[in-house]
């Protein structure tokens, strides 16, 4: 017993120093500083304006050209296409606050995703009057070629454009046209049954008045030929079907 009782002293001795020798090295490192939390991610929204940060919740922000606006006046409605296709398609038209034009008419799917199309001009073969000498020039189409979920971008400049591309049955055209468009549209949701459209869309657009002027004068030019500009859209939770 004594043998056994010798062998657990010198045991509990080297736990013993063991535990201060321990503690002492414990106590000898330095304490590890809190960092603070990192900040918010603020470099992303799903609502914001690529270039300014400026949040857009029921507004649209347009740089057409050189030209910058924002507007809160709008209207909207849906409509399904009965072509075969049966889409559901998102009617937006947009217009400078307090002003009748500039404006812009959208049709964008009613169905989140990005989609592209493009114009497809067609060659004509034409005598323009006094020459007799036939001249061949390409003309735009009303709808882009590719993808049909695309839609369409009309952009009204002025008044007095629109009133010199003002059609007999009372239908106005506008005096740009897409030479090629996406549309984005990033979310729908539905809040208290309101149906909130958030998206995008940008384009090359081409001065279709002067195509068409040219033409109508004799002097008709390719649609290639005409002055382009680029526009960017975006809107955050449109309300739709706002009149």
């Amino acid at each position: 017993m004594k043998k056994y009782a010798k062998i657990f002293g010198l045991l509990f001795a080297v736990i013993c120093i063991a535990s201060m020798v321990f503690s002492a090295c414990r106590k000898e490192m330095p304490p590890v500083p809190e960092l603070p939390p990192p900040p918010p991610d603020t470099t992303y929204d799903g609502y914001n304006e690529d270039s300014t940060g400026i949040e857009i919740v029921d507004s649209i922000l347009v740089k057409f050209g050189d030209e910058q606006w924002s507007t809160l006046t709008y209207s909207t409605h849906v409509e399904t296409d009965s072509l075969g296709t049966h889409l559901d398609w998102i009617f937006i038209d947009a217009f400078y606050p307090g002003k009748a034009y500039p404006m812009f008419s959208l049709k964008i799917l009613k169905e989140e995703g990005n989609h592209t199309g493009r114009m497809n001009p067609t060659r004509v073969t034409t005598m323009p009057s006094p020459t007799t000498t036939p001249v061949q020039y390409t003309m735009p189409v009303p709808s882009l070629a590719g993808d049909v979920k695309c839609g369409s971008l009309y952009y009204f400049s002025s008044d007095s454009a629109a009133h010199a591309l003002q059609m007999t049955d009372g239908l106005q055209l506008g005096d740009w046209w897409p030479w090629e468009l996406t549309t984005s549209v990033l979310k729908i949701d539905y809040v208290d049954g309101q149906m909130l459209l958030t998206g995008r869309c940008t384009a090359r657009m081409f001065d279709y008045l002067t195509w068409l002027t040219q033409q109508q004068a004799g002097t008709p030019i390719n649609v290639e030929d005409a002055d382009v500009k680029e526009i960017a859209i975006s809107f955050g939770a449109l309300k739709i079907d706002r009149n």
